[in-house]
Formats: C-alpha cells, sequence, structure tokens
C-alpha cells in the first residue's frame, strides 16, 4: 500500500504555553515512503542456513517450523534513483548506475545495503532492515525454494555429493539473465511483491552457519555462526562474502553465483 505524505503539514502539534494554545506543524519526511505489501504473521517450514556436518559428510540441515511475525516489506527492489539519492546526501558509497531510470540498484553489498536502510530510517522517521532469510523466503511465497541436497549428494562419494549439489542449483538458477531489466519484469507473486526470485539476488541479514548433526539427522547439536558471509535469496540460496557487490567475480562463498546482488528493505 502506497502510504500518504499529505499528512506533514496537517497533523498539528497542541502546546500549552501560559494558556495559550499554539500549532506547530510536524516535520514532514523528506522522501517519499516506499510502497510495501503487509505479510501476515505465520508458522512455516524453514532449513537452517550453512553448511551442516554429519561426521564427515556435508549434509541437508533438518528441516524444522519456525514463527515468522508479521511484517511489512517493500513491493519492489530499491531502485537506483532510490539509491542516488541517498548518495547524494553521502550517506551510502556510489555504486554503479547505467542511468536508466525504473530500474533496480545492483553491485552493491551487505554494507552498502544496510547504509541505505540507516538513511531512509533517518528520512522517514520509521525503522527499515534488511529481512532475515527466514521472513525473505515467507514474502517469496510460491516463489521461494528449498534446495535441499538431491539423494546423491547425501552419499558417501564427495565429489558425487558435489557434483549433484552444483547440478540442483544450476537448475534451479537456469541460464544466467544478464540483463537488468526494468522493475516489474518479472511479474508479482501471490503476494503481490514484484520481481522476487528474478535475476537479481537479494541481501538478507541472516549470517552463515556451520553446524553438527545428530547421526540420526534429526537435530543440530552444534553450531557456530559468521557474519563475514550472508545468505542471498533468489532462485535458489547462495553465500556471498560481504563486501562483494557482484559475486560472479568470485565472490560466492557457497552456492552457484548469483545474476546481480540487490535488496529490498522491511519496515519495523
Amino acid at each position: 500500500m502506497k502510504r500518504s505524505l499529505a499528512f506533514g503539514l496537517l497533523a498539528p502539534v497542541v502546546l500549552l504555553v501560559t494558556g495559550t494554545i499554539l500549532y506547530t506543524p510536524q516535520p514532514e519526511p523528506t522522501v517519499a515512503l516506499p510502497e510495501t505489501v503487509h505479510i501476515a504473521a505465520g508458522r512455516q517450514a524453514y532449513r537452517p542456513p550453512g553448511e551442516f556436518r554429519q561426521g564427515t559428510r556435508i549434509v541437508d540441515a533438518p528441516v524444522g517450523q519456525m514463527d515468522v511475525a508479521a511484517l511489512d516489506i517493500m513491493k519492489h527492489h530499491v531502485s537506483q534513483a532510490d539509491y542516488a539519492r541517498c548518495v547524494a546526501a553521502d550517506a551510502c558509497a556510489p555504486a554503479p548506475s547505467n542511468g536508466v531510470s525504473g530500474v533496480a540498484q545492483t553491485f552493491v553489498n551487505h554494507a552498502d545495503a544496510t547504509a541505505y536502510a540507516r538513511w531512509l530510517s533517518d528520512q522517514t522517521g520509521e525503522v527499515w532492515r534488511l529481512p532475515t532469510d527466514a521472513e525473505w523466503l515467507r514474502a517469496a511465497a510460491e516463489r521461494g525454494f528449498d534446495e535441499g541436497f538431491a539423494e546423491e549428494a547425501s552419499g558417501s562419494d564427495p565429489s558425487r555429493r558435489w557434483i549433484a549439489s552444483y547440478r540442483r542449483e544450476v537448475a534451479l538458477r537456469g541460464e544466467a539473465d544478464l540483463a537488468l531489466h526494468p522493475m516489474g519484469h518479472f511479474g508479482v507473486n501471490a503476494l503481490g511483491i514484484a520481481d522476487i526470485s528474478g535475476n537479481i539476488w537479494e541481501w538478507t541479514e541472516t549470517c552463515f552457519q556451520n553446524g553438527t548433526l545428530t547421526a540420526d539427522g534429526s537435530s543440530i547439536t552444534a553450531q557456530s555462526t559468521y557474519c563475514g558471509v550472508r545468505a542471498v535469496q533468489g532462485k535458489h540460496r547462495a553465500f556471498v562474502i560481504d563486501f562483494i557487490r557482484d559475486a560472479r567475480s568470485g565472490g560466492c562463498a557457497a552456492g552457484v553465483p548469483p545474476d546481480y546482488l540487490g535488496f529490498r528493505l522491511v519496515r519495523d
């Protein structure tokens, strides 16, 4: 829903000063509020992100149930025009732009995305942040994927496991699409969110995890977190070093490299 900004100078604050009623205008946001989609709270199946071992084998983490709180998420990616305003305010680092209107900002890293979130929060008086991996999957709805290992990827042969995992992600990703399409090109999902799981993978707040599974694979017995690598979501989940702007250049720590890196934010 597009939120109106007309309230700025029309919403007075009443002050009592020596018996006199004064009216002072509330400050107006200096940028337009992004169009958002409300996602209801719910419980969903969720596979923890990262690398998990059972003995010497890399295996899938068990799928559990996770409660995801209600959230408001941007309908569209942050555009080049949006990001340029943050750069002009010296609040964001410059990022490549082709000067075309109506396209998403790509070639941004995790720090760029969080800097934009801080700037947008300052400008609007609301709290904006990157979604978690689980929040993104809930918002993706039918366009989100659980790319669990193929049967061969859980076998005893390490080379066969690696090949099976790679083929699985290639199949999900399809052919590389290196055209930067106008926003809206990939349509909307069942919840009305545009371009999700198109050719722009999106940064999340979720850190890479290492874990050890029980012998029966039903639960995680030990786990560590490394936030120098973050989960990015699109046609499949990948893990990208947080300072990388183009994962095709070699910064994809795990998974098939995304075509582009961009982002959208959620509002608390």
